[in-house]
């Protein structure tokens, strides 16, 4: 993988990551009150590891093309795995605030 396509593949994983906690935070008005100190500490969770992502893909792009080769693969790695524990993570939490909400 380019670097440039690495790139656009972390901002995508981003974007999707920041569009998921607005969705969260418009929600959480829906949320049953006992529930919603949890819900909070999620999203909370979920913001930390935005802006985790955000600075490590910072440091990424400052790294020069002639040593991309040697940590491409390893970045590459590291944002699959983020993205999918993420998105399982976010799945999880909507099924458990929605189960609350029927209870």
């Amino acid at each position: 993988m380019k670097k440039e396509e690495f790139k656009n593949k972390a901002q995508s994983v981003l974007d999707e990551l920041s569009s998921r906690i607005d969705e969260m935070e418009t929600r959480a008005n829906e949320i049953a009150d006992d529930a919603k100190e949890e819900y909070y500490k999620q999203l909370d969770n979920l913001k930390e590891l935005k802006s985790q992502l955000s600075t490590k893909l910072d440091e990424f792009d400052k790294i020069a093309d002639s040593k991309w080769d040697v940590v491409k693969e390893s970045a590459g790695e590291f944002f699959n795995s983020v993205s999918s524990a993420w998105k399982e993570s976010y799945a999880k939490i909507v099924d458990a605030f929605k189960k609350k909400e029927h209870d």
